[in-house]
């Protein structure tokens, strides 16, 4: 079976100012080096170690292969992702869209409107009769 080392780009290649926090797998790439020890310096864009940012890039480029996704593509500004609008509206601090920060505000607005209705109760005729009989 055929081998393929993965290395970080050094300082001075292009691909290296790439490898920043706002790299869309920092995240993963920051738990991978959570176990290494190192420098502070020996980290890539100031995130992780080179190890660690070839375990993230690896894993993910394995998985785009494995699910048939393609590798490039362009982002669609309009997505709105449910499942951070849940977790942003529990509580969690994410980094979200323009869209997705509009769509939680009116979430928000929908909830805080609901919730200052004033409530009207209406019984069924059993119960009016069940209360008369008292």
């Amino acid at each position: 079976m055929p081998v393929q080392a993965i290395a970080s780009a050094p300082a001075d290649e292009p691909a290296h100012d790439r490898l920043t926090i706002n790299h869309p797998l920092a995240a993963v790439a920051a738990r991978n080096c959570m176990g290494h020890t190192h420098d502070l310096a020996d980290l890539a864009g100031g995130v992780a170690c080179g190890s660690a940012w070839a375990k993230a890039l690896h894993d993910d480029f394995m998985f785009a292969l494995e699910c048939g996704l393609p590798l490039d593509f362009e982002p669609d500004p309009t997505y709105i992702d449910e499942v951070a609008l849940r977790r942003v509206m529990r509580g969690e601090r994410l980094e979200l869209t323009e869209c997705e920060r509009a769509e939680v505000k009116r979430r928000l607005a929908e909830v805080a409107r609901r919730r200052n209705r004033g409530y009207r109760f209406v019984c069924s005729r059993a119960a009016a009769a069940r209360r008369e009989a008292r």
